[in-house]
């Protein structure tokens, strides 16, 4: 059997596959909807952000099938070099003349005439290292010296670097997933407890140490407090959800999209498809987000690696908790955050990080060897269909006696 036979890829999983193309099949139709009146407004061409986002749309979906198409022992072989490399690009960002600066945080710089996001590189990164480290080092993991320290050390310098451009939102986001996948991961209970008995206070005093971040929890708890300051963008999205009804207004018909609501294609998204696609938009939209969702951890269940389940586990984790704390800010029931709903919100950076997570599923669901395809086989040679040629034996004579003569019966 040759190599190329033997390692033949399994094709990538259709439910997965699927609920991705919807999602931005559904995220196209909306982010046109909503943009066209900011990009008429903003850069006098209505169809300015809705191309730009049929461009970043190709690029994460080659992205995607590329990631899947690596075997997943290379990813735990480049743990460290990967995490490397988006630390790099996060202490790039904080330098002056390279991060650039958007809405008083600098967490973005071009390349290739892209805007990109060093935090959505550094996500996947973090997932991969904590399942490298688990999956190589379990023997350790009884010890906090020599288990779960290291890891801590290395998320703790991330949220640092995140804490100054400042982004708490991707910090606490940052901090579930590890969490998470460290309970999974076999971590002892005592570790994980004494963790969260230091982080929390600690947690508490980042969170009111700015105005802004107690003023966005404030005016979460009661936003009419504030109806033209930090309450006015929540007030309007409920508006938008209120508009909506059961079925909603009308691809095209929302009012909200028309400079009430800001961010109304990207953070606020979710917002206005309740009010032009209504109640049965957003239900089918978390439909679809617990199918991908549901899929995701079934594959991880069938992972007998433990490297593979904890990746395929901190990949959900974060499309996940994005998706909860994009529409739970949305409705009110969560406090006001800049996070992107995964594959629908318009942000090139978000997408390119999202298809990177499930690129990363699809590399150990297409590498599982209960998923590879059997390898091809030589055809078999049919046989022609004429009659077989039967050999008769010949007949063997036998001899014949000559009758007896009479009168000698006696003798035998």
């Amino acid at each position: 059997m040759s190599v190329k036979a033997a390692k033949r890829l399994a094709p990538p999983d259709p439910i997965l596959t699927g609920c991705v193309l919807a999602l931005l099949a559904f995220s196209v139709l909306m982010v046109y909807s909503t943009s066209i009146s900011v990009a008429e407004v903003r850069y006098n061409d209505p169809l300015r952000i809705i191309s730009h986002w049929l461009v970043y749309i190709p690029i994460g979906l080659l992205l995607m099938w590329f990631v899947s198409r690596v075997d997943v022992t290379w990813w735990r072989a480049i743990a460290l070099p990967v995490l490397g490399v988006a630390v790099l690009m996060m202490i790039a960002v904080l330098v002056p003349g390279i991060g650039r600066e958007i809405n008083g945080a600098q967490r973005w710089f071009s390349l290739l005439g892209l805007t990109l996001q060093p935090v959505e590189i550094l996500k996947p990164a973090i997932v991969i290292y904590m399942a490298y480290y688990m999956g190589s080092f379990p023997d350790r993991l009884h010890s906090f010296s020599s288990g779960l320290a290291p890891m801590l050390v290395v998320l703790m310098c991330s949220l640092a670097m995140l804490l100054l451009q400042p982004d708490f939102g991707s910090s606490a986001l940052l901090f579930a997933v590890c969490f998470s996948m460290w309970f999974v991961g076999g971590v002892p209970i005592r570790h994980l407890a004494l963790l969260l008995l230091t982080f929390l206070p600690l947690a508490v005093v980042v969170l009111i140490a700015e105005p802004y971040r107690l003023q966005r929890l404030t005016s979460f708890l009661e936003p009419w407090n504030d109806p033209y300051g930090s309450g006015y963008q929540l007030i309007q999205s409920m508006i938008a959800f209120g508009s909506g009804g059961l079925v909603g207004t009308g691809v095209g018909q929302g009012v909200q999209k028309l400079f009430y609501l800001p961010e109304v294609f990207t953070d606020f998204i979710s917002a206005s498809i309740g009010e032009e696609l209504g109640l049965l938009g957003i239900v089918a939209l978390i439909l679809l987000f617990a199918l991908l969702l549901g899929r995701g951890i079934w594959l991880a269940i069938q992972c007998e690696e433990m490297f593979s389940r904890l990746l395929i586990l901190g990949c959900v984790m974060i499309l996940g908790l994005a998706f909860i704390i994009n529409l739970g800010a949305a409705m009110g029931l969560l406090p006001t955050k800049g996070m992107p709903m995964p594959f629908v919100s318009y942000g090139g950076s978000a997408l390119i990080g999202e298809c990177l997570l499930i690129g990363l599923i699809l590399s150990v669901q297409r590498h599982s060897s209960g998923n590879q395809r059997l390898p091809r086989q030589a055809p078999v040679k049919r046989q022609s269909r004429s009659k077989p040629v039967i050999k008769r034996k010949a007949k063997v004579q036998e001899p014949v006696m000559e009758p007896m003569d009479e009168g000698l019966e006696h003798l035998f």
